[in-house]
Parts: structure tokens; C-alpha cells; sequence
């Protein structure tokens, strides 16, 4: 697989809160436009880089780069006149023909559409490789959760992670909806196989599928997922409802994301799920109390696919529900 796309970068998530760079060297691309700028200048600390380019940018620009569009939903042209921070590949989307090559042509093509824009801000694009970067075709797929969670083996899980990484950087891609961090305490709950584990122990352990993806060169951004509860739901519903004390939960589901977040996992997925009848897509306290502010969290938290639009129960995005998101912490 090709090693880097024409211009990847390193690892940059140009959003509202933070730049996250994943185990990688910050180098912003350099546009005609404004090639003096302090936000260029890679010898400067990211703090002081980040804080120039926010001083920079419209509140469109800031709401376009909180946004993540499917990458069959728009086009080149969208990518810039609506200053989109980030892309996707959901389940099966692909380029045609499906090979390393065609990925990282799209990407370097989505990519140049993010630079065109007055500041050159370069997007991030997302994949769900949990088991090897799966939607491509030659890929290597490994053992599902369940399977790695039975070896209780933490450097084969980051071995496992540093070749998933390998590959999906080989495809031009920067950032992996993985690992999920859920603890199944139901078998009836259908997503079963994603969790390491029952116990809490089995996921902190395996945690270092986020060190395998972040940690060398190539680097991929790793996204610990879902938080908090998905694996807990009464009944083993998906997406629903989790039914215990905070004491329970902070002893059962917190546990992996902590030790995620202390192995500086750059980005964090919410659950479709609740807690207690409380959507975890508008659960302030839990976002940004808990995550961002107990756990120290300093990367960026992004929404399930479309999981803002659970928040009020009826089909259709609302202000007031994109509000409530953003208000509880959700920042892409």
C-alpha cells in the first residue's frame, strides 16, 4: 500500500477547540494565500498556533469545521464553499475500483478542495477500521473485540493497532473510529462481538490498540467509542437505555476510557444510547464534566452518525437539538 497520499501533511483536526495532533509532528500546509501566518509556523507550540487561527476565522468557518459529511453526500465544491473540517466513510463507501491507489487519490482530491479555502485548512477524514481497514479491498482484517478481548494479550492488541494504522495511512487516511471501549454485559445486545470484554479490566488492558495507532510513523488519530454505557443497555437493547446508579457506571463503563484518555487517545465517539433516560448526545455533565473536565480529555469529541438527531426523540435535526449537542460538549 502507498505509504503517504501527495498532501498528507501529518495529523491535523483544524476544529473549533483544538488542533489534535496523534503522536505526529504539526505542519500545516503552507497555501499562496497566507504562507506568513503564525498558524503555518511549525515552531511555534500548537497552543499559540491554534489560537491565531481561531482569531482568523469566521463563525462559518468555525461551524464548517465542526461539521463531517459522508463523502458520497458532497462534493469537491461543498468541501470549500462550506469550509467542511472533515469527511467520512461510512460502512462500504468506497472509490471505484476499490484498491490503496483510488483512496489515496480521493483523499489527496478531497484534501486539495479543503486547501483551496482562504485559510487552507486541511481536513480530517474518518474510517471505521476496528478490525483492519475493512471497507478496502486486500486488506488485512483481524479478529473482531471479542476474539482479541479471549488472548488478555496488551501487545499483541497494539501491534494489531500499529498495523491497522500502517494501512489505513497507506491509504491517505488519518483518523480511525476505533477501538470501542464498551463492556457487553448482555449477550442479547447485537454489537456484542465490538467489546473486548464483560469485565471493565479486559477493555483498560486492551486499551493499547490507541498507543499501536497514534504512536509511530505512520500515525493514525484513534477515537475511544461509545461513550458511556452502550455495552450496559437494559435488555442489551442497541441504542438504548442504561439503567444504573452513577456509582455502577463509573465502575463498570468509565474505567476504559480512562485509561484511554491517559494514553492520550485523540479523539472520543458518544453512544446512541442513554443513561437513565438521558440521551448521551446531549449529556453535559457526562461530556464535559466527567470526560473533559474529571478525565482530562484535551482532544475532541464527535457525534455517532446522525446521533444529535436522537436527542428529542422525532426524526429531524432541530437548532434546538444541534444546541443542546454542542452545548453538552459534542465538538464535530
Amino acid at each position: 500500500m502507498r505509504p503517504f497520499s501527495r498532501t498528507r501533511r501529518g495529523l491535523v483536526a483544524a476544529a473549533v477547540l483544538a488542533v489534535v495532533a496523534a503522536g505526529a509532528t504539526v505542519a500545516l500546509p503552507r497555501p499562496a494565500i497566507a504562507n506568513h501566518l503564525p498558524y503555518h509556523d511549525p515552531s511555534l507550540p500548537i497552543p499559540t498556533r491554534v489560537a491565531d487561527l481561531l482569531s482568523r476565522m469566521s463563525l462559518d468557518e468555525k461551524l464548517g469545521q465542526m461539521t463531517q459529511a459522508e463523502r458520497a453526500a458532497v462534493s469537491n465544491a461543498d468541501i470549500t464553499n462550506f469550509r467542511l473540517g472533515a469527511l467520512l466513510s461510512g460502512g462500504g463507501s468506497a472509490p471505484s475500483p476499490n484498491n490503496a491507489t483510488s483512496w489515496a487519490n480521493m483523499y489527496d482530491s478531497f484534501q486539495n478542495a479543503a486547501l483551496a479555502t482562504p485559510l487552507g485548512i486541511p481536513l480530517i477524514y474518518g474510517v471505521d477500521a476496528v478490525h483492519g481497514h475493512n471497507n478496502v479491498v486486500g486488506a488485512t482484517i483481524f479478529p473482531h473485540n471479542i476474539g482479541l478481548g479471549a488472548t488478555r494479550n496488551p501487545t499483541l492488541v497494539q501491534n494489531i493497532g500499529r498495523a491497522v494504522a500502517e494501512e489505513v495511512a497507506g491509504t491517505g487516511i488519518d483518523w480511525n473510529f476505533a477501538p470501542c471501549l464498551c463492556v457487553a454485559r448482555n449477550d442479547r445486545w447485537g454489537r456484542t462481538y465490538e467489546s473486548f470484554g464483560e469485565l471493565p479490566e479486559i477493555p483498560n488492558q486492551l486499551s493499547t490498540f490507541v498507543t499501536g495507532l497514534q504512536t509511530g510513523n505512520p500515525a493514525v488519530l484513534a477515537t475511544a467509542k461509545h461513550y458511556l454505557g452502550d455495552g450496559g443497555t437494559t435488555g442489551g437493547v442497541d441504542q438504548g437505555n442504561t439503567q444504573l446508579t452513577e456509582a455502577e457506571l463509573r465502575a463498570i463503563h468509565l474505567p476504559p476510557f480512562q485509561a484511554a484518555v491517559q494514553r492520550n487517545v485523540g479523539s472520543v465517539m458518544i453512544s446512541y444510547s442513554s443513561w437513565n433516560g438521558t440521551k448521551l448526545h446531549g449529556h453535559q455533565y457526562l461530556i464535559t464534566t466527567v470526560l473533559k473536565g474529571e478525565l482530562g480529555f484535551s482532544g475532541f469529541v464527535v457525534s455517532d452518525w446522525n446521533g444529535i438527531d436522537q436527542i428529542d426523540g422525532a426524526p429531524g435535526f432541530t437548532a434546538t437539538e444541534v444546541r443542546t449537542a454542542i452545548n453538552a460538549g459534542i465538538d464535530m
